[in-house]
Order: C-alpha cells, then sequence, then structure tokens
C-alpha cells in the first residue's frame, strides 16, 4: 500500500467514525429507542449516574478484553487502540448530537423515517470501518472477533450481537431502573436491519469503496 493510499484509507476510516456516531444521534433523535451500538452503555450511564461517554469508555475496554481471550495469538496488538478510538468515538456523539438539533420529529411515522436514515447511516459507516481494516470501533471488533473464530460472516453476526445487547440493555434497565430505558422499538428494529443493510450495501458498493482505498 502506497503512502497516498494509507493517507485516504485513514481519512476514509475517520470519516466511517463519525457516519456510525452521527447515525447514534440520529437514532437519539427518533427517539423510538437507542441504537444496539449505545444501548448498554446508555442503561448503563442511568444506572451508574455517570455520563455516557464515561460508560462507552468502560464497555469499550471490556470488548477489547474480551476479543483479546477470543483471539489469542491472532489479536493484532495494534487493536489495543481501539480503546483512543472509542474513546474518540463518545466524544463525536456529543458533537453529532449538536448537529443533528435541529431534527425533531413531532409523529410517528417522522420518527419511523428518521430511525431508518440512522440505520442506513450506521450501515454505511460499518462497511467503511471493515473495509479500511484500521482499527476496528470496539463494539465492531469484537464482533469481527466473534465471526473468525466461528467462522461467520460479519453482517450474519452482527444482528444476533446487536440483539443480545438490546435484550442485556432492556433486563438491565428492568431491573436496576424498574422500568424500561433506552430500550424500544426502535432499538430492536435497528438491531435486526443494520446488519443486512451492511451486506446489501457490501453487493452494491464493495467494489467502489475497494478502488477508493487502494
Amino acid at each position: 500500500m502506497t503512502f497516498a493510499s494509507k493517507n485516504i484509507n485513514y481519512i476514509v476510516y475517520l470519516i466511517s467514525i463519525f457516519l456510525i456516531s452521527l447515525g447514534a444521534a440520529i437514532s437519539i433523535k427518533a427517539n423510538l429507542g437507542t441504537s444496539p451500538i449505545i444501548c448498554v452503555p446508555y442503561v448503563s450511564s442511568l444506572i451508574l449516574k455517570l455520563s455516557i461517554g464515561t460508560t462507552c469508555l468502560i464497555f469499550n475496554i471490556i470488548y477489547v478484553l474480551v476479543e483479546v481471550i477470543l483471539l489469542r495469538r491472532d489479536f493484532e496488538k495494534i487493536q489495543f487502540l481501539q480503546i483512543v478510538v472509542g474513546t474518540i468515538f463518545a466524544a463525536s456523539i456529543d458533537f453529532s448530537m449538536i448537529l443533528v438539533s435541529f431534527i425533531n420529529p413531532t409523529d410517528y411515522i417522522s420518527q419511523i423515517v428518521c430511525l431508518l436514515v440512522s440505520c442506513l447511516v450506521v450501515a454505511f459507516g460499518v462497511l467503511l470501518e471493515v473495509k479500511t481494516e484500521v482499527v476496528y470501533l470496539p463494539p465492531d471488533g469484537i464482533i469481527v472477533a466473534i465471526s473468525k473464530v466461528f467462522k461467520k460472516e460479519f453482517p450474519k453476526v452482527k444482528p444476533v450481537f446487536d440483539t443480545s445487547m438490546v435484550i442485556i440493555a432492556a433486563v438491565l434497565s428492568v431491573v436496576f431502573l424498574g422500568y424500561l430505558a433506552g430500550v424500544r422499538e426502535g432499538t430492536i428494529i435497528s438491531a435486526l436491519i443494520i446488519g443486512p443493510i451492511v451486506k446489501l450495501l457490501q453487493k452494491y458498493l464493495d467494489t467502489y469503496v475497494e478502488n477508493l482505498i487502494s
């Protein structure tokens, strides 16, 4: 890989992080439940009375440790940078929330449209992130690790992982808060369709993305 292509790779990677955080922010504005990627940190922030950025960082560290356990010698040391990237991602969510502050859907149809847009934005960001192969965001890094260990495609593992996070968030909120927080139909919809959208985008955009970064 040439120096120029490496630079393009990193630029595309930064764009992917921004897109994923932007998609998460849009999902919050849809007010139909938080995105699967942040639903557990969001509920944990309410339970522990910490900022969502802090709980995101805690879970990022946990995800990386699980990756190390799963991959063992196959874990690339550069992937420890996921902790740094995860911290940047947590901060970029706050920035994205400012960017989408004008979005305030007033009816259910508008909320659904907003939710679907967030899923598309996240899926495109995930596609770019995985294709650049720089450093994964911890929530995606653990999915990649699982897919490698069990020899399953990323788009097939992601819905299962996301759904598991939704269930965990729901259980935690009910047990510790006494009510369902951050988890609604939008969270479940996101968990189920983002993976398939990634797969669909791969089908039609893989060649263009590979040409861009190579």
